[in-house]
Formats: structure tokens, sequence, C-alpha cells
């Protein structure tokens, strides 16, 4: 086993490459995006957390392949939804605003849906272990689909050990997302399986006129609340078309 000295780690990790999450607030909150080599586990509301996600497949091709590889060709982005939250024609659009070809950034994405438990598992336990080479895994609503029964428990710790064999044969970005506790202000669900694993934890919390985003784990980060506000919404205003003057009196 190789030994290296806590400054050559620093600068390893100051050296390489950041992706950009494509939301300000959460860049801001993690000093510019997600980095090589640690899991990161995103938590909190489906929607803002889907086009978090989106952002990534796209702009790890930019960054990726600054340098990195020879051509797009040869990145690889594996996306792992849980939720059946992937949308195609999204990429497409980020990918056509960051003068990308559409098509090529949507080649380098390998997706595969799960919709049972069971089929969370056995991807991330054995299907990923097949590939031989990953840049980015995603993976989207990893406990969408866990109850709280042993069985489950079990499930989850082999998915657990699948993500760290590749992470060890690979050295990937890895992103986690997961739904809140239903019982909880800001665990998220899985239990103390999925709160222990990751070494970056960001919660994202859905409030009546903000967004607040806490950085509550890190390994060379404190403890940090970032929030933005909500777009105000949309008043339905009742239409007027076909409607009589008795209406108005």
């Amino acid at each position: 086993m190789k030994l290296e000295s806590g400054y050559d780690k620093f600068e390893e990790i100051k050296k390489a490459k950041v992706i950009p999450s494509g939301d300000a607030i959460l860049d801001k909150l993690l000093l510019g995006g997600f980095r090589k080599e640690f899991l990161h586990l995103l938590y909190g509301p489906s929607k803002t957390i889907s086009k978090i996600l989106l952002s990534v497949c796209v702009n790890a091709q930019i960054i990726l392949s600054e340098g990195y590889h020879k051509n797009l060709d040869v990145l690889r982005v594996i996306y792992v939804d849980a939720v059946n939250r992937f949308n195609p024609y999204e990429i497409s659009k980020i990918a056509a605003q960051n003068r990308l070809s559409p098509r090529r950034a949507l080649e380098n994405i390998l997706i595969s849906r799960a919709f049972t438990w069971e089929q969370v598992v056995e991807l991330l336990e054995n299907k990923i272990q097949t590939l031989t080479h990953i840049d980015v895994l995603i993976i989207a609503g990893i406990t969408s689909l866990f109850e709280y029964k042993q069985e489950h428990y079990k499930g989850l710790w082999k998915a657990i050990e699948g993500i760290k064999q590749a992470l060890s044969r690979s050295k990937p970005y890895i992103i986690l997302t997961a739904t809140r506790e239903k019982y909880s202000k800001f665990k998220p669900k899985g239990g103390k399986v999925i709160q222990h694993i990751p070494s970056i934890h960001v919660f994202i919390n859905e409030l009546d006129r903000k967004y607040e985003y806490t950085l509550i784990q890190h390994p060379f980060l404190p403890e940090s609340t970032l929030s933005r506000n909500r777009s105000p919404k949309k008043k339905n205003l009742a239409s007027i078309k076909n409607r009589t003057l008795d209406e108005f009196f």
C-alpha cells in the first residue's frame, strides 16, 4: 500500500477538476461543485434535485473534456434513475445552450431505470461492476423505493458496497440523491446507513418563501447554510372569456 503525505493529498484535491451543479447557491456552498473520489449525498425536493442532476450530466462532459480526455466519445456518465425523472429533452436543451451536440451529449449518458427495490440493488451491486470505466456515477433516488425492513437494509448495504467497488476501480465523481425522511426535519430516507457512508452531505429544504441549502458534512469545509428566494407563484386569474355581465354584478 502506497503512503502519501497530507500535503500531497491536499495538492491533489486542489488540482482536481470540479463539476458545477448548475445551481449557483449549491456551487457556492461546495466551493465550485462536485469533487472526484468523494461520495456526495444530496437530498430534498425532487424537482430541484432532478434539475441539478440534468445539469451535471452536461457540465461533466464540458469540464472533463478539457484536457482530461482526447474527445467526448470516451466520456461515460452513468445515470441510475429510481425516481423516473430523467428528461432527455432537458438534456438536449442544456447541451444546445452550451454549444454541445445534443445527440453526442445523450450518447455519452448510459441510463438505467429501476422500478423496484430489488432492481436498485441489482443495478448497484452487480450491473455497474460490468462497466470497465465510469467518469460520473449518478444515482437518483437511491432510497426512494426503500422500506424499513430487514431485507431492504441488507439490500442497501449490498448497493453501497457496489458503489464503493466502483469508486475504488474507476475513481469517478459520485452523486447520490434521496428524499427527506418522512418523520424528520433534516435526515435523509434510509436510516443511519445512508447517513454514514457519503462524505459530503447537502440538504435542500423547501420553505414557503425560500430554499435553504445546508452543508451538513464535508471533509474540509465547516457546516454552513445559504438560501435563495423562491419565485412567486403565478396567480391563476379567472378567464373572462365567454362570461356574462351578470357575473360581474
